[in-house]
């Protein structure tokens, strides 16, 4: 065999070489087999032309230049894990929601006597205190209702110790000048539901609490006033309404502790009326004392009532609890005055207030009436009742001071032939003889008040002329009645 029959040999020694170092780097299980079909495939071409034996060539090259691609020398395949099933531990968790946080609270020492006027409370707490009135106004020594609206959002669910409702403070100046705080008691537990609400009345006095440790509250100077409604949220559970319309759960515990704070509402003090002067003799006409009495009733103001009676003529029946009643009867006949409604009669009834006995030992028998009353008037009975309730402070310890003693004393001098004109008693007979001849009744008759007004600082002498105009126009003489007021 020549020299070229060997090449094939040595070629095909070579390649068999070539392949078993890719194989034995490519780790390639089955490629062995192949190689030896190769070789088979090529021993069987050895005949061929060189030309075919390159193209076989090129083509075991081509198809190993794929396999150095797609199997690199310098890696080895590593074995592949199965896949791990996924943890339940390794599940996200919902982030909890974070506790609902609240203003400080307004204490009650904030709202004591003298303090700067509260701030009120607003959006960041979820329960709202409103007064439902634009503005209040009240007199002197008066109070005022002024309704009140609790309001809770509709987003929340509260829990709290409820308390007394009631409490308010008065501030004039940006100051606290009456502060009402009710003491602190828990009245339950409250839950209530979302978006409700509760009302109440509070009651506004005109009065001034702070400075009255044992003593009775003053009025307030009439002026201009602000008012802040309170009622205490101690706040222990709080769930808020999720985004999916869910409740959230509750976080209990100390959320809040204070008052809330309702907007201010202005407060206008004005000056009391004076009351009613009902000062006269009550005996024959008593028109005048009727209407004035009626008067009072009609405007709501105290009647200062300074009332002698002759319990001959009307009597006082002494009742339980220091109330009295007078009956008026009827006037057959006015001796030529004008008829009024109190001629048909009616009832006086007091219900407090002091009674002074002035009784002269001749017989004459007074009783003076005496105390600063509220009136009302009842027009359904056949005959009409009016009733008096003394007001706080409205009954006097003694009996008003009188000059009864001076016009007795000139009296006195009179009868004992002493000069008296100009003095004491200088008008008196004029006066008499000039009422009597007035035709109106005591309400309506302009010289019966101007009589009065001079004369009733003494009720014994006043007694004495309205007497006498009776005597005088039924009679036409003026009697004694001066001197049963002076005498005995």
């Amino acid at each position: 065999m020549s020299a070229t029959d060997h090449g094939p040999s040595n070629h095909d020694d070579e390649l068999s070489r070539a392949l078993r170092d890719l194989v034995d780097d490519a780790s390639l299980p089955g490629l062995d087999a192949h190689l030896d079909v190769v070789r088979g495939r090529t021993r069987r071409r050895r005949a061929a032309k060189k030309v075919a034996l390159g193209a076989t060539t090129l083509c075991v090259a081509g198809a190993l230049g794929v396999a150095a691609i797609t199997l690199p020398q310098d890696v080895r395949p590593e074995p592949i894990a199965p896949a791990e099933s996924p943890s339940l531990s390794a599940n996200p968790t919902e982030t909890p929601a974070p506790a609902p946080t609240f203003p400080t609270g307004i204490d009650a020492a904030a709202l004591a006597c003298q303090q700067p006027a509260p701030t009120p409370t607003g959006d960041d707490l979820p329960a709202h205190l409103s007064v439902g009135v634009p503005d209040l106004a009240v007199e002197t020594s008066g109070s005022v209702a002024a309704p009140v609206l609790l309001r809770f959002d509709g987003d929340a669910r509260l829990r709290y110790a409820d308390s007394a409702t009631g409490a308010y403070v008065v501030a004039q100046d940006g100051v606290i000048v009456s502060s009402s705080l009710p003491t602190v008691e828990t009245t339950g537990v409250a839950t209530p539901a979302p978006g409700s609400s509760s009302s109440w009345d509070l009651d506004v006095a005109s009065s001034a609490s702070c400075g009255t440790v044992g003593k009775q509250p003053s009025p307030l100077p009439a002026g201009d006033y602000e008012v802040f409604a309170l009622h205490r949220l101690p706040l222990t559970g709080y769930s808020a309404l999720q985004p999916d319309g869910t409740w959230g759960e509750e976080t209990t515990g100390p959320l809040f502790d204070g008052w809330l704070v309702s907007e201010p509402v202005p407060l206008t003090i004005s000056p009391e009326p004076d009351p009613v002067e009902v000062r006269d003799v009550l005996l024959t006409d008593t028109s005048a004392v009727f209407e004035e009495l009626r008067q009072a009733a009609a405007s709501g103001t105290p009647a200062a009532l300074d009332l002698t009676v002759d319990t001959e003529v009307i009597p006082v029946v002494e009742g339980a609890g220091g109330s009295r009643t007078l009956t008026v009867r009827p006037n057959a006949a006015v001796s030529g005055r004008q008829r009024t409604t109190s001629d048909d009669g009616w009832t006086l009834a007091l219900h407090g207030g002091a009674s002074f006995a002035d009784r002269s030992a001749n017989g004459l028998a007074l009783s003076r009436l005496v105390g600063t009353y509220d009136v009302t008037v009842d027009d359904t009975g056949t005959t009409p009742t009016v009733t008096l309730q003394v007001v706080d402070g409205g009954t006097p310890d003694k009996a008003p001071t009188s000059t009864d003693g001076a016009v007795c004393a000139a009296y006195a001098d009179a009868m004992n032939g002493v000069d008296t004109s100009g003095g004491a008693l200088a008008t008196y007979d004029d006066d008499l003889a000039a009422l009597a001849a007035d035709a109106a009744p005591a309400a309506d008759s302009v010289l019966y008040r101007e009589i009065r007004s001079r004369w009733i600082e003494s009720p014994r002498i006043w007694w004495s002329i309205v007497h006498g105009v009776e005597t005088m126009r039924t009679m036409d003489v003026g009697g004694d009645a001066l001197a049963q007021a002076c005498e005995g």
